[in-house]
Parts: C-alpha cells; sequence; structure tokens
C-alpha cells in the first residue's frame, strides 16, 4: 500500500474514534454528573527508510539516520473535562451536588470502590433488617468516611446534609437520638487516570493507599474546596452546540481523508496503465 493511502487510512480509523466520543458526549447531554471527553492527536511517526547501505557511511552525520516518514495521525489521549456542569435544583432530599472539579462521590459495589458525581441517591431497605442503605441509582453502596456503606434506621423523618458532607438523620420518635455520618468525599488531583466503565462511574489504576501515596487521591481531607449542596444536582457539562460543530468538522475532515485515498488509488491506476 502507497503511503499516502496507509496515512489516510490511519487517519480515518483515528477520526472515527473521535466520531464515536463526540456521539457518546451528545447522548449524555442529560445525564447527572457527566464529564465530556475530548480526544487528542499526534502525528503518527514510525516508518524510517535507510538512506545508506552501512552505518560506517553516516560517520559524522548529525542528523538522526534514515528519513522518517509520517503516517497519519493518531489519538495519543482521550482526556476528561471536570467543568462543573449548570446546577439544577430539585428540592429534593436525597439529591446531593458536589461544587468544585475536583470532588466525587466514593461508591462501592461488590468489594470494588467506584467514584461519581451523580449525587441522585436513594434509599434502600436491609434485608431482614429494620435499616436501610444510601445508594446510587444504579444500587450501589454510597461510603461514609470509614469506608463502610452508609446504613441508618428506616423510621427516619428527615435527613439534612453540610456543606463538608456531613449527614444528620432525624427520626419520627423525637426521643430517638439523630444519627450523623460523614459522606466520603475523594479528591481526584489527576483527573485523566480517572477510566470510565459505565454506570456514570469512574475507577483510578491500581489500589486506592497507591494512589493516596502519589498524590493523586485524597479521601476526607477537604480543605473548602469541594463543598456539598442538597436538593439540587449537577448536570452533564457537556455543550450542545460545541459538540455539534465539532462532529461536522470531523466529519468533513474523515471525508477529506476518504477522497485522499480515491485520489491515490487513481494515481496507481495511471501508472499500472503506462507502458514503458
Amino acid at each position: 500500500m502507497s503511503i499516502q493511502m496507509n496515512s489516510a487510512t490511519t487517519s480515518m480509523r483515528e477520526l472515527q474514534k473521535k466520531i464515536d466520543i463526540i456521539a457518546n458526549n451528545i447522548s449524555n447531554v442529560n445525564t447527572n454528573g457527566y464529564k465530556r471527553q475530548e480526544a487528542n492527536f499526534s502525528d503518527a511517526l514510525y516508518q524510517s527508510i535507510e538512506k545508506q547501505a552501512g552505518p560506517q557511511n553516516e560517520i559524522g552525520r548529525i542528523t538522526p539516520n534514515g528519513l522518517r516518514i509520517g503516517s497519519g495521525a493518531i489519538i495519543t489521549q482521550t482526556s476528561i473535562r471536570t467543568e462543573q456542569g449548570s446546577i439544577k435544583k430539585t428540592d429534593r432530599p436525597l439529591d446531593f451536588m458536589i461544587q468544585g472539579n475536583a470532588g466525587y462521590f466514593r461508591v462501592a459495589s461488590e468489594g470494588t470502590t467506584f467514584y461519581t458525581r451523580d449525587g441522585s441517591f436513594q434509599v434502600q431497605p436491609v434485608l431482614n433488617s429494620n435499616q436501610v442503605n444510601l445508594v446510587t441509582s444504579s444500587g450501589d453502596s454510597v461510603l461514609d468516611r470509614n469506608n463502610r456503606p452508609i446504613a441508618f434506621d428506616g423510621d427516619y423523618n428527615n435527613i439534612k446534609v453540610t456543606e463538608n458532607g456531613t449527614l444528620e438523620v432525624t427520626y419520627r420518635d423525637s426521643s430517638k437520638q439523630p444519627t450523623q455520618i460523614q459522606l466520603s468525599i475523594a479528591q481526584i488531583n489527576r483527573p485523566n487516570l480517572l477510566e470510565k466503565i459505565g454506570a456514570n462511574r469512574f475507577q483510578l489504576p491500581g489500589t486506592e493507599a497507591e494512589q493516596v501515596a502519589n498524590g493523586t487521591l485524597q479521601i476526607g481531607n477537604n480543605d473548602g474546596s469541594i463543598r456539598i449542596t442538597q436538593g439540587a444536582l449537577e448536570m452533564s457539562n457537556v455543550d450542545l452546540t460545541d459538540e455539534m460543530t465539532e462532529l461536522i468538522s470531523t466529519q468533513r475532515l474523515l471525508q477529506s481523508q476518504g477522497r485522499a485515498i480515491s485520489f491515490a488509488d487513481d494515481m496507481m491506476g495511471l501508472v499500472n496503465t503506462m507502458k514503458s
């Protein structure tokens, strides 16, 4: 295959990946706490043509040995944009919103800890118990600062949360002492390490202990930059106008690479018809 066709096909493959990323952003424009993704490109420079038969012919050469030829562009990184989404007032007691780009709720499922910005929580009865668990819309347990699922008695009357994430649960029986529980909030300082795993959740590579040690993750050490608001939800930070503009631009680039393949094919056909 010619260099021109190889370059164009590589670029087309990567541009299609970008279109998939944009489509995913658009489909989540109304998802609570969704963070848009964007693709970062770089030149694919991996072909080298040797200009001399042996290294002895390159003595004294300052420039790199051989001729380097690029073959299109590739996606080097898919980054997550952590800008705050718009605020949606709900006045629902179990809707919590994090203010602060680096903050995430810590949730768990089957012993694995995840992170989410979606604070639309619910209560779920605990089997064979008079207690209820605080869970996400997908059923994951919301964790407290002691790394345990948040649970309290099912005869609760009211739930309030402070800006620092302290839940105060009062009960119908006024003689019953209120329960205070601290939400576990993670501060993630290197958001590009977050991996999307579905159900509006993220995961960090390795263990939490490793991420705390290298400074990527902080748990429970809120310096005031992260605040919790009750009765509101953070919406997606996707701007539909920007995404549609980017989609049209990427489609045009994809079409231009298709024409480049067509031109290269025509040229090869022309060469094949030439007679010596």
